[in-house]
């Protein structure tokens, strides 16, 4: 311990004198909430691609996207057994300035696959949520093989038809994954109407050892009414989960309705369901109708009209604490075309970044160090921040081993 101490104080001495008449005081930091800036949207100039094999498709019913680092993106198309590869660049505000496909991928199965995420370069796979089962099911990216097939509670059997798993998100933090039925189960309550929302669940599956995941937790989630009047097939779900890097969560809903601002509008949430009521293993999780429980909290972001668009996912930093936000429209009716929207989100967490004004630099030193030798002295100067910023390993823990890795950090304007 007192080595630890010591090099601490050495680090400090080190690095931070210099800093001190240099830091910005406790009141003047804001605590940036999120936003997000529609940016720009791009339809795709080619309607076809090919395998693996070689074997040609037609891009279509893109419901779900995620990203892959760097400027590559895979979305998963619905009533298929296809992925296909994007190529995006953007500019320094997340505008996209080119989309091209980079060809595709065959799967061993062919379902309504709904929602995707990547698991990394490690496994290098995908995880897709899909409506039949509903189940959540794991493909690998080199040749299109089942590699898992991960069950959901057995309540969410109760969905009703075209309403069952349509979003996936993997929890940047803490490796989670969160899914959720696109409108009410039978035994959840109604469908929306436009009047009222829908109730859905969202569900958390924790990570374990083997590459598996198990059910966890459950939330309610209310939707938005529609948007306007009755047209065929008018609804209002939860389409999407997404994940920022710091964690937090956002909700895309999806309403369909007859309106002179467009028949689709498009609506993200950053949500949190820290006040909400735990379903799982209550006597509640047999079924919401009629029941008292809190709903999951949100807060709207950003609403607008970008016909069908189905999918949303995190993409590559743009500057201090701003990120790329992409969505992927299905063509899947008379208005939607294959599109990729692009947007940033501003105000998210960057890790490092200790006095949370957005980057990482000499004046992030000074409270790092407060942070690992004395927690709640860091709380009362920096109110508005997290030591979370300071776990720069990702270990879950603020200690020794995070110095070396925020040094780095600070020499390079930035955490990876």
């Amino acid at each position: 311990m007192q080595r630890g101490i010591s090099r601490i104080g050495a680090f400090h001495r080190g690095l931070a004198a210099y800093a001190l008449a240099c830091l910005v005081p406790a009141a003047a930091l804001a605590g940036a909430p999120l936003t997000v800036s529609y940016r720009n949207q791009v339809s795709l100039a080619v309607s076809t691609t090919t395998d693996q094999h070689g074997a040609s498709f037609t891009i279509t019913g893109m419901s779900g996207v995620a990203w892959l680092g760097g400027g590559s993106f895979a979305a998963v198309m619905d009533n298929s057994n296809r992925v296909v590869f994007l190529n995006i660049a953007f500019d320094g505000t997340g505008a996209i300035t080119t989309a091209t496909v980079a060809g595709g991928l065959q799967l061993s199965e062919s379902r309504d696959f709904e929602g995707i995420v990547w698991t990394g370069p490690t496994r290098n796979s995908v995880l897709l949520s899909e409506e039949g089962t509903p189940a959540i099911r794991e493909f690998s990216l080199s040749d299109g093989l089942l590699m898992q097939t991960i069950a959901v509670p057995a309540v969410f059997g109760t969905r009703r038809s075209n309403f069952g798993l349509e979003s996936l998100a993997r929890n940047w933090t803490d490796g989670a994954l969160w899914t959720a039925n696109e409108e009410a189960l039978s035994v959840d309550g109604p469908i929306s109407t436009q009047t009222t929302g829908t109730v859905v669940r969202l569900l958390r599956l924790t990570p374990d050892a083997g590459g598996g995941f198990d059910a966890a937790e459950q939330f309610a989630h209310r939707t938005q009414p529609w948007h306007g009047s009755s047209v065929s097939g008018a609804r209002s779900g939860l389409s999407e989960l997404t994940s920022l890097p710091d964690g937090r969560m956002l909700a895309l809903e999806r309403s369909l309705a007859f309106s002179l601002s467009g028949l689709y509008q498009s609506r993200i949430y950053a949500l949190d369901t820290s006040a909400a009521t735990q379903i799982a293993g209550t006597p509640l999780e047999a079924g919401l109708n009629g029941q008292t429980f809190t709903v999951a909290a949100k807060s709207l972001l950003w609403s607008g009209s970008v016909t069908n668009m189905e999918g949303l996912c995190v993409g590559p930093p743009t500057s201090g604490g701003r990120r790329v936000l992409l969505g992927v429209v299905d063509d899947g009716d008379p208005v939607s075309i294959n599109t990729i929207v692009a947007f940033e989100v501003d105000g998210v967490r960057v890790r490092g970044d200790m006095n949370c004004d957005g980057v990482v630099n000499n004046f992030d030193i000074d409270p790092f160090v407060l942070a690992l030798i004395d927690a709640p002295a860091y709380a009362a100067a920096w109110p508005l921040c997290d030591r979370w910023n300071a776990d720069i390993d990702q270990s879950g823990s603020v200690d020794n081993f995070d110095i070396d890795p925020f040094v780095a950090c600070v020499i390079a304007g930035g955490c990876p």
